[in-house]
Order: C-alpha cells, then structure tokens, then sequence
C-alpha cells in the first residue's frame, strides 16, 4: 500500500453572502435625493426669478422649514406648539422682504389746495414790505386771533375794555394789532420785520 500523502489545507476565506436589501434604507435614499432636487430646484427658481437676494431669502425659508421639521419628530416636539407659528411669521415676514408690496404713490399737497393757508402764508411774506401791506393783510388776522384769544380766555372785549386788553397784550404789541387805529396806505414806510411778526405770534398764543 501507498503510504497517504498529506495535501494543503486550503485557508477559510470569508465568502460574500447575499443578503436581502433593506427596503427601510432604500426608502430613506430615495426620500432624501427627492428633498435634496426639490431644494436645489426650489433655490434655482427664486435665483431666476429675483436675484441673490431672493435666493438668500429662499434659503432661509427652507431652513427654517426644515427646523420645524426636525422639532416635529424629536422626542416632545409635538409640543413645541410655538415653533411651527414661529416660523411662519418668521416666513410671512422673509417673504415681505423679498417681494414688497407696491404703495401707492403719496398724494402731492399743493398750495392751492388750501386757499386760507395760502393767504396767510402770502400775507406773511408781504407784511415786512409795507405799512400798507402789513395793516391791510396780516393785521386783520392778528385783529380777529386776538378778540378771540381774549373773550374765551379771560373774557375781555377788546372793543368795550380796550385798556384791559392792551395790558394783557402787552405795550409792545397792542399798537401793531390795535383796532381803534386806522390802516395806513403808506406803501414806502416798511412794515414789521420776521422777529416782530414771530414775537405777535407767540404773545397771541400765551394769551
């Protein structure tokens, strides 16, 4: 008999097993490369649309949305109730920015549209030219603010106590808003300047 002839053990080599996929996983591709297209397509749209300042806007929506997503589905986000208001004031408000509403144009305000500031504001600016324009313009106007200011305030008649109402008014003033004294026509003798005007002003309002 042959004596037995000792062969080479073969080494163990680990062999590929197949094994079933997860469906979980593929699911969880599938999902993340459809939210991946939607974000890049999303961003690409608000870049054509307005600009890098729309797509800086878009950017954050998205993020903020996907905050609001990750809350939802840690442990006790669903009662994180503020979040998800938060962050649709917070989208309400990127939008705004992004897309501002058009105002209407504001009205324009002309002089003709108020005829009794126009006089008095034309009349201001005549009254330091002459005597003539100062009693025959403003005068009148200081006339009637003044009966006024004196009747309900310290209930004076200017025309009955005269005396009573020069001194409220003051020695300086009355004979600029006096009355009793006739206008004048002298067109060459120049009338209050801006101070005294300004001074008639205030003691009208301090009555």
């Amino acid at each position: 008999m042959n004596p037995p002839v000792d062969r080479p053990v073969e080494p163990l080599v680990d062999r590929p097993v197949d094994r079933p996929v997860d469906r979980t996983v593929l699911t969880a591709v599938r999902r993340a490369a459809a939210v991946v297209a939607a974000v890049v397509a999303a961003l690409a749209a608000a870049l054509a649309v307005g600009g890098p300042f729309a797509l800086v806007i878009a950017a954050e929506c998205l993020a903020a949305l996907a905050l609001v997503i990750v809350l939802a589905r840690t442990p006790g986000g669903a009662r994180e109730r503020g979040a998800p208001r938060a962050a649709a004031a917070w989208a309400r408000i990127a939008r705004s920015r992004a897309w501002p509403r058009r105002r209407p144009p504001a009205a324009v305000v002309r002089p003709a549209d108020f005829p009794s500031y126009a006089k008095i504001s034309s009349d201001l600016g005549w009254a330091p030219i002459s005597q003539w324009h100062y009693d025959h313009g403003i005068r009148r106007l200081f006339g009637r603010l003044a009966e006024s200011a004196l009747a309900e305030r310290h209930r004076v008649d200017l025309t009955r106590d005269p005396e009573r109402a020069r001194h409220l008014v003051g020695d300086d003033i009355w004979p600029l808003i006096d009355p009793s004294r006739p206008p004048s026509f002298d067109s060459k003798a120049p009338g209050p300047d801006l101070p005294t005007l300004t001074r008639i002003v205030d003691r009208l309002e301090q009555l």
